[in-house]
């Protein structure tokens, strides 16, 4: 009877042992499996530097176990077209999301054409075309200086530069910002109104700047123009050729037929009227 008793102890202990360790290999099993489950991951086809949009060419998806996945690590092509390297990925180097920036982040630097330099110029409404110059319009940019001497005038207006690009106007360089995106409200809910868009008056004001793509040469002519004269911008048509038009310069004689030379006063900027009890 005892050894009965025993044995279907024996058998029970048995049993026990083989249904976990069965447990335990089942469980192993699935965490080997998990880890190693296939995942698309893009990885560099080869090394690139830092400030860098990325495209298509530069990245390729490949099958990276699920333990070897780095976090923040992206899978889909279309996720990191158009956005900029923020430190230098190497050739075979999983692509994260925490080595990118996209280009609102990246500032205006991102925007000047390689060998260009950016150079703000002060301008107004009335001397920017009434506000109405945006990003990524081109302008011709007209200088009027003073060649007279002693008391008479000799007031000259040329166009020192010709088809120069728009990086920015104020602050907007032309791509949506992080301040304008807005949330979509839950399914049934009326969206919130749009602040109305900034008149002309608004956007440029007496001392805003507008930002131009120049080479380093015509960034130095320009900085002199703006500091021995006045600048205005006028506008080019998005119908015309890119160009310069030969032009000789406006002077007081040959725009109003004035043989001599002429001292140019402006009017005041406002009148003071004064009284008394």
């Amino acid at each position: 009877m005892k050894n009965v008793r025993g044995l279907v102890v024996s058998l029970l202990v048995a049993l026990v042992a083989t249904f976990a360790q069965c447990q335990y290999v089942a469980s192993r099993e699935e965490s080997l499996l998990y880890d190693s489950e296939p995942l698309t991951t893009l990885v560099a086809t080869r090394d690139i530097p830092p400030n860098i949009r990325l495209d298509e060419t530069m990245v390729s998806a490949v099958q990276v176990p699920r333990k070897w996945q780095q976090p923040k690590a992206l899978t889909k092509v279309d996720d990191v077209i158009g956005q900029i390297t923020s430190v230098p990925i190497f050739a075979g180097e999983q692509v994260v999301a925490t080595k990118l920036v996209t280009a609102d982040d990246a500032g205006l630097a991102f925007y000047i054409p390689k060998g260009t330099r950016a150079l703000a110029i002060g301008v107004d409404v009335f001397n920017a075309v009434g506000g109405h110059v945006k990003a990524g319009n081109h302008v011709d940019i007209l200088g009027s200086f003073d060649f007279g001497v002693g008391d008479k005038s000799d007031l000259r207006t040329i166009t020192v530069l010709q088809d120069v690009a728009v990086l920015s106007v104020v602050d907007d360089i032309g791509t949506i910002t992080a301040r304008q995106v807005r949330q979509l409200p839950p399914e049934g809910e009326a969206p919130e109104p749009e602040d109305a868009p900034p008149t002309p008056s608004e956007t440029l004001t007496s001392r805003a700047t507008i930002t131009v793509a120049l080479s380093p040469e015509q960034a130095q002519k320009l900085t002199l123009a703006q500091e021995i004269g006045s600048l205005t911008m006028v506008l080019r048509s998005l119908y015309e050729a890119d160009g310069a038009v030969e032009l000789g310069a406006a002077t007081v004689q040959n725009t109003l037929g004035i043989p001599e030379q002429v001292r140019f006063k402006p009017r005041p900027a406002y009148r003071l009227i004064e009284g008394g009890l």
